[in-house]
């Protein structure tokens, strides 16, 4: 089990976009720390007051083109990202817990040459409980 956990730079840009509203985009910069364990690629980091989800750690965990993140703390889900497939996670808020439909329709990872993720992109649309749709792009750059 080879756990060499790298220092990495990690840029995310998140983009929602809802009918009838103007896009709504959040970038965030911040380090984290990259390793791979079995046939896996992990990327970890804590969030911010930036993202609102401060004192929460989330991972990301990249097998193939599929991709989950993972987020643990002051709010906790698990959200699993695959082209062209449906799933259903739960989603803890201080409020309760709600259901969240995730429907990905693209995904993009590239790889640099020791097969580290540099660039992650994940195109989805997400439902909170059957009320409320969006879309949303993901857009994560990784360098060491």
């Amino acid at each position: 089990m080879d756990q060499n956990k790298q220092k990495v730079l990690i840029r995310i840009k998140g983009t929602t976009k809802q009918e009838g509203e103007s896009d709504e985009v959040i970038e965030l910069v911040t380090q984290g720390e990259m390793y791979k364990k079995r046939k896996s690629n992990y990327i970890m980091y804590k969030e911010s007051e930036v993202s609102g989800l401060e004192g929460t750690t989330t991972t990301l965990k990249i097998e193939g083109d599929k991709i989950s993140i993972i987020r643990l703390g002051t709010m906790n889900s698990h959200m699993t990202f695959e082209k062209g497939k449906k799933s259903y996670n739960m989603y803890s808020t201080p409020y309760g817990e709600m259901t969240l439909s995730i429907c990905t329709q693209d995904i993009n990872i590239n790889y640099n040459q020791e097969h580290d993720p540099t660039n992650i992109y994940v195109d989805y649309n997400v439902e909170i409980q059957g009320l409320m749709a969006a879309r949303n792009i993901l857009d994560i750059q990784v360098k060491h």
